[in-house]
C-alpha cells in the first residue's frame, strides 16, 4: 500500500468535504480554527496509537523543539496561559466592552497580530461580536444574550441531536465522554442530555454513583431536515470507521467474505437504457432492504445479552448521479 499516496487524496478529498458543509445553503461557517485544530487532533491522535513526539515532529517535516512551539501555540495564548487566542479576544470583548480594535491589538501584542485579526474576524462574522467601524477606528462588543434567543432553539435542536448520535454509539458512557466525542462545551451537553432524557431518547443508569447515559435506537426519520446533521456525521463516521478498521486489521484488499469493508460500482447507463431506472433506484432499494430487516429484528425483540458479547453491524450507503 503506498500510504503517502493515499494520505494526499484522501486530505485533498476532505477539503472538498469540509469546503463544501462550510458554504452549505449559501452560508459561511468560520473556519479559522481549521488549521490548529487539525494539526493538535491529528497530533494526538498519533500520539494515541503510540507514535512518540520525536517521530511526529518527523512526519510533520519539524525538529521536535518547532513542534512543541507549534502545539503550543495552536493550544494558548501567549498573552494568557492556559486559554487560546479565540477565548482570550472572546472574554476580553465581554468583559471591557465596548473596546477598540487597536486596544485589542494593544492587550494582545505577544501573540501573531494576523491570528488576533483572524479571530476578531471569525467572531464577528459567526455572529458573537458586533462591530462598529472600519480600520483602527473599529469598536467591537459582545453580542447580548437575547440576540440569540431565536437562534438559540434551532441550535439546541442540533446539538441534541449529535448527542443522541453520541450516545447511541458510544454508550453506556458518562456525559464527560459524550460531551468528548461530540466536541461541544460541558453545559450544552449536560442540558442536552436533559433534554433527551425526558423526552425518554436516552435512558440513564445512576447506580456506579456517575450516571452513564445510553439509547437503543437513533432515527432521522427520511424527508426531514432535522436531525440532518446526525445523519451526515454518523453516515461519515461510518465510513471512516470501517476503512480504519479494516486498516487496522492488516487488510488492503477485499473479499466476498468481508464482514468489515465498502465497495463501490458504477453503472453506465442514459435516458434509453432499459436499465436505467433500476440503476437510479439502487439507494431506494438498498434502503428498503436494511429497513425491512431492521424491522424483522425489532419484532423478535429477544432478550439481549451483556453489553460485551453484544454485536453491532453499522450498514451504510451512498449513491449519486451524475449527469453530464
Amino acid at each position: 500500500m503506498n500510504a503517502h499516496v493515499l494520505v494526499d487524496a484522501v486530505v485533498q478529498q476532505t477539503m472538498v468535504f469540509i469546503a463544501q458543509l462550510a458554504t452549505a445553503g449559501g452560508g459561511r461557517a468560520p473556519l479559522a480554527q481549521v488549521a490548529d485544530q487539525v494539526f493538535l487532533e491529528l497530533s494526538a491522535e498519533l500520539q494515541s496509537q503510540g507514535v512518540t513526539k520525536k517521530v511526529i515532529a518527523d512526519m510533520f517535516g519539524m525538529a521536535l523543539r518547532t513542534y512543541h512551539r507549534r502545539i503550543q501555540a495552536a493550544r494558548q495564548s501567549r498573552t494568557e496561559v492556559g486559554r487560546s487566542v479565540w477565548e482570550a479576544v472572546f472574554e476580553h470583548i465581554r468583559t471591557h466592552e465596548p473596546v477598540a480594535g487597536v486596544e485589542i491589538h494593544r492587550r494582545f501584542v505577544r501573540d501573531d497580530p494576523e491570528v488576533v485579526s483572524g479571530v476578531l474576524n471569525d467572531l464577528v462574522s459567526s455572529g458573537l461580536v458586533y462591530r462598529a467601524g472600519r480600520g483602527d477606528g473599529a469598536v467591537f462588543r459582545a453580542a447580548a444574550e437575547a440576540d440569540f434567543a431565536a437562534a438559540n432553539h434551532g441550535s439546541n435542536d442540533t446539538w441534541d441531536w449529535l448527542v443522541w448520535l453520541a450516545v447511541y454509539r458510544h454508550g453506556p458512557t458518562t456525559a464527560v465522554e459524550i460531551q468528548t466525542q461530540a466536541r461541544i462545551p460541558e453545559a450544552v451537553c449536560r442540558e442536552s442530555l436533559e433534554r433527551l432524557s425526558a423526552a425518554g431518547r436516552v435512558a440513564t443508569d445512576d447506580t456506579g454513583g456517575e450516571p452513564r447515559y445510553s439509547s437503543q435506537m437513533l432515527e432521522v426519520p427520511l424527508g426531514e431536515s432535522r436531525g440532518w446533521e446526525a445523519a451526515v456525521l454518523d453516515h461519515f463516521q461510518a465510513m471512516v470507521a470501517a476503512i480504519t478498521m479494516k486498516l487496522r486489521d492488516g487488510a488492503t484488499r477485499a473479499d466476498l467474505r468481508d464482514a468489515i469493508g465498502g465497495s463501490t460500482w458504477s453503472l453506465d447507463v442514459w435516458p434509453e437504457h432499459p436499465l436505467r431506472e433500476e440503476a437510479r433506484s439502487t439507494l431506494a432499494r438498498v434502503r428498503r432492504e436494511v429497513e425491512e430487516l431492521r424491522r424483522r429484528i425489532d419484532e423478535l425483540a429477544l432478550p439481549p445479552p451483556e453489553p460485551e458479547l453484544r454485536e453491532r453491524v453499522v450498514f451504510y450507503a451512498g449513491q449519486y448521479v451524475r449527469s453530464p
